[in-house]
């Protein structure tokens, strides 16, 4: 059987009430996606069947959602699963709180994916109906030290081979350690100066659940990880 292109790994939980909300926002533009040989893989630790009910709705089965339950918690940990279980020769990281620009956005993936890492401009959606703060992704040396010059894990798609896994033992700066990684592995990225992904903002967002010690302490342990 050939295999399928492109997984879009979504890990998933509760995502304090608006978990509904945020992935038909999301499914729903994945819907009218231009480019069509894709999977979802969805590693959900919520508590509840939020999620797993919404990926049955009939409304989505052209979706091709692979839906697995974890009992696994933390955010690096969930998107491990999903990664795991990803079939595509391509892996799209997608957080649920964060939805595809426009419908041709999978095909601008496929088109420009050169070597093995991609990673693409974004824009802010801060819930008033606006995308704001447009942001195009260049990749710096500081990354490691927790200066994040690329973005969110959703603008990210990856080669499906000997695959890098996210440290679980972070959660502020796990982006900014996995580019470092994959940068020390395959050297820079291939850019796509076009926004691709909106990133959704507000009080939902991990960073405004981890307070300022565990912050610095995430900082430390990277910038010890790789000091020279």
């Amino acid at each position: 059987m050939e295999k399928i292109t492109l997984s879009i790994c979504i890990p998933t939980y509760e995502m304090h009430g608006k978990a509904t909300e945020l992935l038909t926002r999301s499914f729903n533009m994945l819907k009218k996606q231009t480019f069509k040989d894709f999977e979802v893989i969805i590693s959900d630790n919520s508590e509840n069947d939020i999620v797993k009910n919404l990926c049955e709705n009939p409304i989505y089965n052209s979706l091709n959602i692979k839906y697995l339950k974890n009992s696994r918690k933390g955010i690096s940990a969930n998107t491990n699963v999903s990664i795991k279980n990803a079939s595509g020769k391509l892996i799209k990281i997608l957080y649920m709180d964060d939805f595809l620009a426009d419908e041709n956005s999978l095909q601008d993936i496929i088109d420009n994916f050169k070597g093995n890492w991609l990673v693409s401009g974004c824009g802010h959606d801060t819930g008033n109906g606006k995308i704001e703060n447009i942001h195009f992704p260049k990749y710096s040396k500081n990354i490691s030290l927790g200066k994040n010059t690329i973005g969110s894990p959703s603008v990210l798609t990856i080669k499906n081979e000997n695959i890098l896994l996210f440290d679980e033992n972070l959660t502020w700066t796990l982006d900014c350690d996995y580019y470092k990684r994959l940068y020390d592995k395959y050297g820079k990225p291939t850019i796509l100066n076009k926004v691709n992904v909106i990133i959704g903002t507000g009080k939902h967002q991990t960073t405004h659940h981890l307070n300022y010690f565990k912050k610095l302490k995430e900082r430390f342990t990277i910038w010890q990880k790789y000091k020279k």
